[in-house]
């Protein structure tokens, strides 16, 4: 007897046009798009990746939160942020609010600052515990990536 499922697991009535996941009595599965059933593998890879084949076609996927995807279309790598004495502007942007003074004490990960940068708020973090020495931008201020916002204490 076929399996079909919807997206969310559920099984369903197969219906004309509809895609549905489907898996046969050899456990092996399949897709059916309109009238025509399509061979469905999916083998989990290292770094969070998937081979995905269809019909002996094969794909490398990767899975991304939203958050991943919008750094990568803004070109911000995740691991980017290094342990330098300096916050730096991930992209452009305005500077909404200074959230530390200096001489101010930080621990890693403290919010020191908020960019706003494609109509987004972007809250900017300590990288390392620190010292603020310099603030080196006013609220308001437009900043360009990789602008030096707020300098630490050796």
């Amino acid at each position: 007897m076929a399996h079909y499922r919807n997206a969310e697991g559920d099984e369903m009535p197969m219906g004309a046009g509809d895609a549905r996941l489907h898996k046969d009595e050899r456990g092996q599965w399949w897709v059916r798009i309109g009238l025509r059933n399509h061979r469905v593998s999916l083998q989990p890879l290292d770094g969070g990746q998937w081979d995905v084949r269809l019909d002996g076609a094969s794909d490398t996927w990767s899975i991304k939160t939203l958050r991943e995807t919008l750094m990568e279309r803004m070109g911000i790598e995740e691991g980017a942020a290094d342990l330098s004495l300096e916050l730096r502007a991930p992209m452009p942007g305005k500077v909404l609010k200074i959230l530390v003074k200096e001489g101010q004490s930080v621990e890693e990960g403290d919010a020191m600052l908020v960019l706003e940068a494609m109509k987004m708020e972007n809250v900017l973090r300590a990288g390392m515990a620190g010292l603020v020495a310099n603030i080196d931008v006013e609220v308001g201020s437009a900043v360009e990536k990789e602008a030096v916002l707020i300098s630490m204490a050796d």
